[in-house]
């Protein structure tokens, strides 16, 4: 039987734990990314499925995993084991997640109904693991300290770890040529990469168990069933709600950012298809740095001071520099200096909220008595999938009303419109984003008090409720 430590409201975490937990961010987001980026290339240019119905299972697998979510959050608050409750599910779910992630770029040579069906299998599968194992280690993250700057540091070194896979991936279409050479089958070639990028995935998911061994504070003999009024009950909180807000908000801004980027750079600035994945690149490097700038402002200000400045500022340079400072035809060297102005904002708009959350659970067990991280975990992931669903259907309606077409030479009138939508609509969104956090009540004072109080309550004090009514 493994030794649960009960932590101290301030305890300390070794380096090699958050260094472990940490890789918990690239074995989320390699698989994650791969598929964003090339999903859609691969089912309609490699598989042969129709953008159709290759866009309408790609849906279909987001809203099986916003759904699930707080579902496996449920379900890993109520695990019983001597192994702690994130734990199993981490380590049991590795071995599948492999599998299932190689079998999603994997071309057997199917008839076209045939490979409909079995991607439809592979995709539900797939955001199925892919839950599992973020939620999971996301609400191990929640319960391996309550001190206020360490989850801080803890959310960091997931951020900066899922940001590595974001770079990781840029080789892709080399390796799949690489590959591809190598077995005589381009198609192999995609299995070969996807394979390479997860077996690291597998190793960081055994190093993440080893170094956070004994770190779940909560055995899971506590009283955690989830109720739809748990739901209502934390949405009475104000600390989630202006998370769940905020995150949401930047999310949605987030998905249009990333996707209107290339309609931007290509139509409005001219620059080429190598120039572009040079700027991304560059952009994925700089953010990757920016998360420990992030951590820095964290947790020398605070966690909303963080996001005041970080997303605050790419706000600013969209609305300025976007909007209204570069023209068609801009050097790339305006470019580099968008994509890094762009970076620290980024970088934050993950690593905060996802910072903010384990304190908003703190609130939540103040206020109900239960302590329910996953399920609370999985209501956040649960926005954050909707929001980001909701950004990309809403952006080919958006192109469509600019007037956007697929000729080579786009109108004045659509150009306007992309640097519209890219500046202002984007830009603007984030300063939205920013003002609603002013009203965030949770400094690192005010989150040890809560602490302080759940303790009391837990050796038999009294705790008067009314000290707390401005997060009630």
């Amino acid at each position: 039987m493994e030794q649960i430590k009960t932590n101290s409201p301030n305890e300390k975490l070794p380096f090699k734990v958050k260094l472990g937990y940490g890789l918990s961010g690239y074995c989320s987001f390699i698989a994650w990314t791969a598929f964003s980026y090339y999903g859609l290339y691969f089912f309609t240019d490699v598989v042969g499925i129709s953008a159709a119905f290759a866009g309408a299972m790609i849906s279909l697998g987001t809203l099986w995993d916003a759904i699930t979510d707080p579902i496996v959050g449920s379900i890993s608050d109520n695990i019983k084991s001597p192994k702690g409750r994130r734990r199993p599910l981490i380590i049991g779910v590795a071995l599948p997640f492999f599998f299932i992630a190689v079998l999603l770029f994997t071309n057997w040579g199917f008839s076209e109904t045939v490979s409909k069906v079995y991607f439809v299998i592979i995709v539900l599968l797939y955001y199925t693991a892919q839950t599992v194992l973020d939620i999971s280690a996301s609400a191990l993250g929640s319960e391996m300290t309550l001190d206020y700057d360490e989850r801080a540091s803890l959310a960091t070194y997931k951020n900066y770890f899922g940001l590595c896979a974001t770079v990781a991936i840029s080789p892709t279409l080399v390796l799949v040529a690489y590959f591809g050479g190598w077995f005589k089958n381009s198609d192999y070639g995609w299995s070969m990469t996807i394979a390479l990028y997860m077996l690291v995935a597998l190793l960081f998911i055994f190093i993440l168990w080893r170094t956070t061994k004994g770190y779940e504070r909560h055995r899971g003999d506590e009283s955690s069933k989830f109720s739809p009024k748990d739901i209502a009950e934390l949405l009475k909180t104000k600390p989630a709600r202006i998370v769940m807000l905020i995150f949401g908000i930047a999310i949605f801004s987030n998905t249009i950012n990333y996707a209107v980027q290339v309609y931007y750079y290509t139509n409005y600035i001219g620059l080429t298809e190598g120039q572009i994945a040079t700027v991304t690149l560059v952009f994925g490097v700089v953010s990757v740095a920016m998360a420990w700038v992030t951590d820095r402002l964290m947790q020398g200000l605070s966690k909303k001071a963080a996001w005041v400045i970080a997303v605050g500022l790419e706000g600013i340079v969209l609305i300025v520099m976007v909007g209204m400072i570069i023209q068609p035809g801009a050097s790339i060297g305006m470019v580099y200096a968008l994509a890094i102005l762009m970076s620290l904002g980024n970088a934050a708009v993950y690593q905060v909220p996802w910072a903010m959350i384990p304190d908003c659970v703190d609130v939540h067990e103040l206020k109900t008595g239960k302590r329910i991280d996953g399920v609370v975990f999985g209501i956040v992931a649960f926005v954050q999938k909707a929001s980001g669903a909701i950004g990309a259907a809403l952006l080919g309606t958006i192109l469509t009303f600019i007037g956007y077409s697929d000729a080579a030479v786009q109108s004045a009138e659509t150009l306007s419109g992309l640097k519209n939508v890219y500046g202002f609509l984007v830009g603007g969104l984030y300063i939205i984003a920013v003002l609603i956090v002013f009203a965030y009540p949770l400094s690192k004072a005010r989150h040890d008090r809560v602490v302080e109080a759940i303790q009391e309550r837990a050796s038999g004090k009294e705790v008067d409720a009314s000290e707390f009514k401005d997060l009630f």
